[in-house]
């Protein structure tokens, strides 16, 4: 007659009697401290470790159900005036009797392309910014989900600002295109790096009057030190250099300041309420 041990493995003394599994076929062992723990699940039946298949799920999902109402707080007001204003300026090219040259051209869509840039500066404006704070997205998520809104209207419009102009009329698109480009992420930049180091919720308006500032000492700085030279100079070249550097820093800064910082600066000897510490 068999016992029950030399069915299922061979009786350990250190367990009481109970019996082990020896043929790797059995329940895992339960003796002592190597007990069996189950591995922990996300909460969709698969752990953690395995892969981020369901977090990133859960992110587009919530990033479907944040779409509708970050493209309702979208300042539309100040898009549209700003965007309304580039057209009449590029518009305007057409009403002499004769056609401006590349250098009129040149200027106009350059002055468009601060107007798209003042318009741009109120892209983050958000009345409901302390309030979402605490949102699951933070706030890179929903920065590039205004900038993902945005920039195929922004590339719409200045595809309609280039076409209104007369032929002639149109200087090199590549190098004016880039710093079109330049001048948005200037903006952009701005707006960011306002957000990023003050409580405020609708930062345009300042941002607006720097790039403002900005554009006039642009337009003070001698052509071979500056950004605002002309196809025929022989610094042109080694102007879009300098707008090309522009824009990689720019685009560096955004994505610095995007993320919410860890902590808040604290002045030394003040307390949060700003009163003077004892």
């Amino acid at each position: 007659m068999r016992r029950v041990g030399d069915a299922t493995g061979s009786e350990d003394p250190a367990s009481g009697g109970r019996p082990t599994p020896s043929d790797g076929h059995g329940p895992p062992a339960t003796s002592g401290r190597g007990s069996y723990r189950p591995v922990p699940s996300d909460g969709h039946g698969l752990s953690p470790d395995i892969g981020r298949g369901p977090t990133t799920r859960r992110s587009r999902a919530l990033l479907r159900s944040l779409a509708p109402p970050v493209w309702r707080s979208l300042p539309w007001v100040a898009l549209t005036v700003a965007g309304g204003l580039g057209l009449l300026f590029a518009a305007s090219t057409r009403l002499p009797d004769q056609t401006p040259g590349a250098e009129v051209g040149l200027t106009v869509l350059r002055v468009t392309a601060l107007s798209g840039g003042v318009g741009l500066a109120f892209l983050l404006d958000d009345p409901a910014r302390h309030t979402i704070a605490a949102s699951p997205l933070g706030r890179p998520y929903r920065a590039g989900l205004r900038l993902a809104m945005a920039t195929p209207l922004l590339a719409l419009w200045w595809t309609a600002v280039v076409l209104l102009l007369p032929g002639p009329t149109r200087p090199p698109l590549g190098p004016v295109t880039l710093e079109a480009l330049a001048t948005a992420t200037f903006a952009i930049a701005l707006a960011t790096a306002t957000v990023r180091f003050t409580d405020g919720a609708e930062v345009g308006r300042g941002v607006a009057i720097w790039l403002g500032a900005a554009a006039a000492v642009a337009v003070l700085v001698p052509a071979r030190w500056g950004l605002l030279t002309l196809p025929a100079d022989r610094w042109w070249e080694e102007t879009h250099v300098r707008w090309a550097v522009l824009l990689a820093v720019t685009l560096a800064t955004t994505a610095l300041c995007v993320p919410e910082p860890l902590r808040r600066r604290q002045v030394p000897g003040l307390s949060p309420s700003g009163r003077v510490r004892g």
